[in-house]
């Protein structure tokens, strides 16, 4: 049998074995959303998750990298569900769909997902940011469209589409936040926001390219549990 450590002994310093990336991502959102993005140090953060700052950067490369990870692995999701989407599934269909299924593995990948938004919503020198990534989320979705009806990106219909869903999904996000439910899986209140706009839109798309057709009504299984 091993001796006990000695009363009062100091224990070794090091990363708590709760630590986690998620457990940080959660310190640093939250103190971001009380004291301001700039007034939040890598130092403040990791004391807050009581870990050493070194420890920090195991997780996060940069203060913003733990603003801006998730929301730059959850474009590359939305990108990956939209290559995926069989060809037979109309153009609005797909896109619905995605979005909505990607916003349920965000919300589990990560606690603060919705929170990330107040806070880009709440400091300014955030904005340019999240302007960069929003165009990339939208640019995801006008080079689908484009695809599918076979015509550039930065044709009307794609870029119109993309700025469509875009704002829309916006404000489904920011309707969410208006409820409190921060913490909350928004993908079903995501797909029932949508359902209205995706169906005008394929309606659209029925007339002036006839390869679409209209949305399925109803919304797609949603996997439970935290995705690995």
């Amino acid at each position: 049998m091993s001796p006990s450590a000695p009363a009062g002994a100091v224990r070794p310093l090091g990363r708590p074995p709760a630590t986690s990336r998620a457990l940080v991502e959660r310190a640093a959102i939250d103190l971001m959303l009380t004291e301001g993005y700039d007034a939040v140090s890598v130092q403040r953060i990791a004391s807050a998750a009581g870990i050493a700052r070194s420890t920090y950067f195991r997780y996060f490369a940069s203060k913003a990298d733990a603003v801006w990870g998730a929301f730059d692995t959850a474009i590359d999701r939305l990108a990956s569900a939209l290559a995926e989407t069989a060809p037979t599934v109309s153009t609005m269909t797909a896109v619905h769909t995605a979005v909505t299924v990607t916003t349920h593995q965000n919300a589990q990948d990560s606690e603060v997902w919705l929170s990330r938004f107040a806070l880009l919503d709440s400091a300014p020198s955030l904005a340019a940011g999240a302007a960069l990534r929003w165009s990339h989320w939208s640019q995801v979705i006008a080079a689908f469209v484009a695809r599918r009806l076979g015509i550039e990106p930065t044709d009307v219909v794609p870029a119109a589409i993309a700025g469509a869903v875009q704002g829309a999904y916006l404000a489904s996000l920011r309707k969410w936040l208006d409820t409190g439910l921060t913490d909350a899986d928004p993908s079903a209140r995501s797909w029932a926001d949508f359902s209205g706009v995706c169906t005008a839109l394929d309606v659209a798309l029925a007339t002036t390219h006839p390869r679409t057709t209209q949305a399925d009504e109803s919304p797609p299984p949603l996997r439970r549990g935290r995705s690995g």
